[in-house]
This record gives structure tokens, sequence and C-alpha cells, in this order.
């Protein structure tokens, strides 16, 4: 069977960064696509999605020292060669009006993560979610800097 066909007859492919549970994959596969990889750094966390998506490739790490060719590897292991959609969203205590708003907070800097992985897997689409207090005070130069950046990689 030829590419084409294959690739018709395969749900969309997604990816779930930051991943949690897997509220955020539970959507996504609810909306027709197929999960193939999480990122989450939490083991208890990691192991419910993991438990939740069990044919999902499960990675329990910082996404900071998570390759985008070990992404790829796992992709290619599964006969995928293009994800359709990458989500996330990175941790948003540093952002969150509930709490400190600590503009150093180094959890902020794991948006940027998000940026390298879209960059290096180049998916058709993206979803980024976080908190309205990303766009706000101080804290505003992280959402411009996250806009320049996806305009520079040509989304």
């Amino acid at each position: 069977m030829n590419q084409n066909k294959e690739r018709q007859k395969r749900r969309p492919i997604a990816i779930d960064l930051f991943s949690g549970a897997g509220g955020l994959s539970l959507g996504i596969e609810s909306a027709g696509f197929e999960v193939v990889i999480s990122i989450e750094i939490d083991p208890v966390h990691s192991a419910i999605h993991n438990y939740n998506f069990p044919n999902c490739a499960n990675i329990c790490r910082d996404i900071s020292n998570v390759s985008s060719e070990e992404l790829w590897n796992i992709l290619n292991d599964k006969d995928i060669n293009e994800v359709d959609l990458l989500a996330g969203g990175p941790p948003c205590q540093g952002f969150s009006q509930m709490g400190y708003r600590h503009i150093e907070d180094p959890r902020n800097k794991l948006v940027f993560e998000y940026v390298r992985v879209v960059r290096d897997i180049k998916p058709r689409y993206f979803i980024f979610e976080n908190v309205p207090g990303i766009v706000s005070g101080k804290h505003k130069g992280f959402i411009e800097d996250l806009c320049h950046e996806f305009i520079q990689i040509g989304y």
C-alpha cells in the first residue's frame, strides 16, 4: 500500500507536551487525533497518563532533557513522518495571577522548550495553552518573545 493511502487510513497525529495526567490528550483524542507521544516530568502524572493512554509513547522526564531526535526516533518507529498537531501547556506558576508571579521562576523558561520542539518537529498546527497572566505586567515580554520566535520559525 502506498504511503498516501496509508496516511488516509490513519487518524491525524498529535504530541502532547507537559501532558500531566492527560486532560488535553483526552480532548485531542476526542477531536479525532491519535496522541502518539507525551512528555511529563512528574512521575505520578506521567504514570496516570500512561495508564489512560497505553498506546502512547510516554516520556517521564524534564522536556529540557528530551531531544527532538529522540522524538523523531519514536515517530519513525511508528512509521510516522509528519505530525499534525503539537499541543501543550507549559508550567504556569510563574505567570499565574493566583501566585507570586516571579519573573525569574525557572519554569517560565520552559515555554522556549515548547518553541524548540515546534521548530524541530514542524507540526502542521500547534496549541499553546497557558494562563492569562502571561500577557500582563512584566510577564508580557514572554508572550511577545514567544510570538516573535514562532514567527521566526514560520508560524
